[in-house]
């Protein structure tokens, strides 16, 4: 069953790579079917999975200076911020942690 999932794997980066979209919703039926992970960690997963292939994949925009590295900064790191500090805070039980996940994205809403 593995290595079927190692094929869909290859099957999902030459899809991602031709209508440049979709991982995510083709990565998590593979990992929770094919490689047995529990669905909602394979959510995170896909997500993971799916932005390393996309930053991966813009190094050779980088090169070309067709991504300007400041808009880039503002636009795709900016919006992030409040998972990375939600991911700080993990050690928080859980109705801390949720209070914190409504609370942490509120300054984005005044940018």
């Amino acid at each position: 069953m593995e290595i079927a999932g190692y094929l869909a794997s290859i099957f999902i980066g030459v899809a991602l790579g031709l209508i440049g979209g979709g991982g995510s919703i083709l990565t998590v039926p593979v990992l929770v079917y094919l490689f047995s992970v529990d669905a909602v960690l394979a959510t995170a997963y896909s997500l993971f999975i799916v932005g390393t292939t996309s930053v991966v994949g813009s190094f050779s925009y980088f090169k070309k200076v067709w991504l300007i590295s400041k808009r880039l900064l503002c636009s795709v790191f900016r919006p992030l911020q409040p998972f990375f500090l939600q991911g700080l805070l993990s050690f928080l039980p859980f109705r801390k942690k949720f209070l914190a996940s409504e609370i942490l994205p509120l300054p984005k809403a005044f940018y």
